[in-house]
């Protein structure tokens, strides 16, 4: 029973620890929204290299790439191609076996175009790169065994004779063009809104087709989950680790009922 006690505790631990962390980066990502004001996109190119702005607008991009799977054009796009099967697999003296199901991807592919963010009074440039992209579902969808031939022979050949194949996830993910997106980012050299310089603090480089309002009540949801959460794991841990340690010393065990002796009377 101890022992259970100390593998639960040191599990909830680190649980607890990455929910907490998890917590505070949302909040430090609704205090910088809510810090930084909104810029002009024309006022964009006049402000000096490493500020940090906020964009609201309208994509357009003269050069779109075309998603693999969405065939759509677009600023942005992430693509995937995944393999769900079973595998055969043994328990370990290797005496029964039984078939786990598992995921793999066997195909994935980004690609991005430069564009720019247009408003009111004018356009400023963006450049995609390093940036935390959220898009649309351009495609989710599932299929059988029915693949093209490279994304097959990229399937199998990590497979082995006791896979078998259950069917193909496609996902893609967009920026589509002309959408209304949200800009935060750090102003560059070239005057292009992008990425901070590493180990910047304080800064951030968010690409989102959700306006700012919806990110903020997305964040305080999240946040609030965050929270709750890792503080039951952290209480949860605790209570463990000291009823484990309560046990130990005191020479405390829990015992199963015992079974009634047979020249036991009831009635």
């Amino acid at each position: 029973m101890v022992a259970w006690l100390v593998l639960i505790g040191v599990v909830l631990i680190p649980t607890a620890g990455f929910l907490l962390w998890s917590w505070r980066a949302s909040r430090n990502d609704m205090a910088l929204m809510r810090a930084t004001e909104t810029t002009r996109a024309a006022d964009v190119a006049k402000l000096p290299a490493g500020s940090l702005v906020e964009v609201k607008g309208r994509l357009r991009c003269a050069s779109p790439v075309t998603g693999d799977l969405s065939k759509t054009p677009c600023a942005h796009f992430v693509a995937t191609v995944e393999r769900d099967y079973e595998v055969l697999e043994y328990d370990a003296k290797r005496q029964t076996s039984y078939r786990a199901r598992k995921m793999e991807i066997v195909q994935s592919n980004t690609l991005f175009a430069p564009f720019e963010i247009e408003d009111e009074s004018g356009r400023a440039a963006v450049s995609p790169v390093d940036a935390i992209i959220e898009g649309i579902e351009a495609v989710a969808r599932r299929h059988g065994h029915q693949l093209d031939e490279s994304v097959m022979q990229a399937a199998l050949g990590g497979g082995s004779e006791t896979d078998r194949t259950l069917g193909f996830r496609y996902k893609e993910m967009h920026l589509p063009l002309d959408a209304e997106i949200y800009v935060l980012g750090v102003v560059g050299e070239n005057r292009c809104i992008g990425a901070p310089p590493p180990g910047a603090k304080g800064q951030r480089f968010l690409i989102s087709v959700n306006s700012e309002e919806a990110r903020a009540a997305e964040l305080g949801t999240k946040s609030r989950w965050m929270l709750g959460l890792g503080v039951v794991c952290l209480i949860g841990a605790v209570a463990c680790l000291g009823s484990a340690y309560w046990m130990a010393r005191t020479g405390f065990t829990v015992e199963g009922p015992h079974d009634v002796l047979q020249n036991d009377t009831w009635w």
